[in-house]
């Protein structure tokens, strides 16, 4: 979905991707922006959403854009099938006093499935949460058990299957599973070109819808 993605991987990476012997090729790092297209129905629900840990956000086109930085997993070099993990990192949402948090993601694509923590008001309520099912296009629907929690937290009922936004993983490999301390520089350089290409993007239709 994000054109500019694929140079965020470049810079990311610095353009080193090194390959392994084993069928299993670890991430070592990346980012995963997420595009929030609920923004505008959160915001009329009166949800103040925001990001927690290492995560961060901005706007595009009244979008929330949260980016997640991506702390390991695995590739399977033969499927392409990966386990993308963002721990530390995840979403706040606020209403009335109360505040559900999600987060510590752990996308599945194999399973098409997000995983992750919860909590309501700062009691866990799991670890190993199924939260979103990623379909097509890395769609990000809510699951009976996400929808339960936000039902429970915040008083909204009927979430269950409803659309919160799209995932774009871009995740780095390499022989190490820690990454050097001057990679996570690069990655969250990498978060941020994510953000101004996305900037820039709206930008034009913004300009081309004026012509």
């Amino acid at each position: 979905m994000f054109k500019g993605a694929l140079s965020a991987a470049a810079l990311v990476a610095g353009l080193s991707l090194t390959p392994v012997s084993a069928s299993a090729a670890p991430i070592i790092g990346g980012a995963t922006a997420v595009d929030l297209t609920a923004t505008s129905t959160f915001q009329s629900l009166g949800y103040n959403v925001s990001t927690y840990g290492t995560a961060s956000s901005f706007l595009v086109g009244g979008d929330i854009i949260a980016a997640f930085l991506i702390t390991g997993g695995t590739r399977n070099d033969s499927t392409g099938a990966m386990v993308i993990n963002h721990a530390g990192s995840g979403l706040n949402f606020s209403l009335g006093g109360n505040t559900l948090s999600i987060g510590d993601f752990e996308i599945d694509t194999a399973a098409g499935l997000v995983r992750g923590s919860a909590a309501a008001n700062g009691f866990t309520l799991g670890s190993n949460i199924s939260l979103f099912n990623l379909g097509a296009g890395s769609v990000l629907t809510l699951t009976n058990e996400a929808a339960a929690a936000f039902n429970t937290t915040l008083g909204t009922p009927g979430l269950a299957g409803a659309t919160i936004g799209t995932a774009n993983p871009v995740a780095v490999f390499g022989p190490s599973g820690v990454p050097e301390p001057a990679s996570w520089g690069l990655m969250i350089a990498g978060v941020g070109f994510v953000g101004a290409s996305l900037r820039r993007r709206a930008s034009k239709a913004a300009r081309l819808a004026a012509a």
